[in-house]
């Protein structure tokens, strides 16, 4: 896409993202459905695979669609270069299994989706890694316990902020700072944001990871994955992992990721913007023992959500007293639906103890900050309105 000065707006990127290799120039992007690809002569297959001219060999290492998607987002999210996965726990499995090769330890915030922290108990440590989990939460006294472990070394810092499923947010320019001053790469899933909110790249991360089934899909029909970063460490996870490991993204699903990405920040202003009405409907019920949601100013993250990202996303949880209430609250909704996943057009509501984070004592569960009292919600694209009613005539049956 010619740039006459600049960058455009992040709207306009958005829409018009990268140019592909159609030679028709379609304004829609073709869905190059092909296993393989051809070649005119033997000299073609030398230059090719020798580096010298641009050229597709095998879809599971790169197909046209799927690399306008990567281009895409690359350009979105402020990097060099792009790979995507057939799921966002292909992005966080390649990731991490990259990290290997550098040794052990590696360290993760408390808070973390229940996908990764499974890969980290049924994968990571089983084959020799040391694995450390640090809280270094907005409102923690300092980040004195994460220098502490960085300065002894490791492989790689990875977290969430917002995270799932507790939103807590941690300050990404302090801790790239600190991973820059001590040499230890810093991966950040962005999926709760998106780059439509926040930018990780910018404020000191070197990879960012989204599950493309969220957000950038934006329609609860897909699957699909991506990371983000400089091109040197891309193209290596390119040629190792993500070809080795075979999660490939289809182009089909490429395709209707970019054709997400073109309403992506219209939808993420709506989600805000429904997510902080309910936020402040369920703050201060009754029933209701917190909320959280980055955007309440009695957050603890509240400022530095503010100072780091363009609005506050559609993801709020609310803590009730007890599981069994909880369960209750979810039971009485008719236009919220119980599911997992989020970032659809229709909200959804799970329960982490019964459903996500079932498989953990309450104990360990309590270790990463979820109670039995607590309900995340995936706050849709619905009428604002509708969706207070819904809160308001379950709360009213508890």
């Amino acid at each position: 896409m010619e740039k006459p000065e600049g960058r455009y707006g992040f709207e306009t990127e958005a829409v018009h993202g990268v140019e592909g290799t159609d030679p028709y120039r379609a304004l829609t992007p073709p869905i190059y459905m092909t296993s393989t690809y051809t070649f005119p002569s033997m000299e073609t297959v030398d230059r090719v695979l020798g580096g010298e001219e641009e050229g597709y060999v095998y879809s599971r290492a790169a197909n046209p669609t799927v690399r306008q998607l990567e281009r895409t987002m690359a350009l979105l999210e402020g990097g060099e270069e792009g790979v995507a996965f057939s799921s966002g726990m292909g992005a966080i499995a390649a990731v991490l299994l990259s990290w290997m090769k550098k040794g052990s330890p590696f360290l993760f915030s408390r808070h973390l989706y229940s996908g990764t922290r499974h890969f980290i108990e049924s994968m990571l440590i089983p084959l020799g890694a040391t694995v450390r989990f640090v809280d270094f939460r907005a409102e923690g006294p300092s980040f004195v316990l994460l220098e502490e472990e960085l300065r002894d070394g490791a492989a790689g810092l990875f977290l969430e902020t917002p995270s799932n499923p507790t939103l807590d947010i941690v300050d990404l320019s302090g801790v790239g700072t600190l991973c820059r001053k001590y040499g230890v790469p810093l991966a950040v899933d962005n999926t709760f944001a998106s780059p439509a909110l926040q930018k990780p790249l910018e404020q000191g991360a070197d990879i960012v990871i989204h599950s493309a089934t969220k957000y950038l899909g934006g329609h609860g029909d897909l699957l699909g994955g991506v990371a983000i970063g400089r091109r040197e460490t891309i193209q290596a996870l390119r040629a190792g992992e993500a070809t080795l490991l075979g999660a490939t993204l289809s182009p089909m699903n490429a395709w209707l990721i970019l054709r997400g990405i073109k309403t992506l920040a219209l939808r993420m202003e709506a989600h805000s913007l429904r997510a902080s009405a309910l936020a402040r409907l369920l703050s201060g019920k009754a029933p209701v023992v917190r909320v959280h949601y980055p955007g309440l100013s009695e957050h603890p993250g509240h400022e530095i959500a503010r100072r780091q990202m363009k609005g506050t996303g559609g993801m709020l949880s609310v803590e009730f007293s007890s599981g069994k209430m909880a369960r209750s609250f979810m039971d009485g909704l008719s236009l919220i639906r119980i599911g997992v996943s989020l970032g659809d057009p229709g909200s959804l509501v799970e329960h982490p103890a019964s459903m996500s984070h079932r498989g953990w004592s309450p104990e360990v569960r309590r270790a990463m900050g979820i109670e039995d009292g607590l309900v995340r919600m995936s706050v849709g694209l619905e009428s604002s309105d509708d969706l207070c009613k819904d809160v308001e005539a379950a709360l009213s049956r508890l």
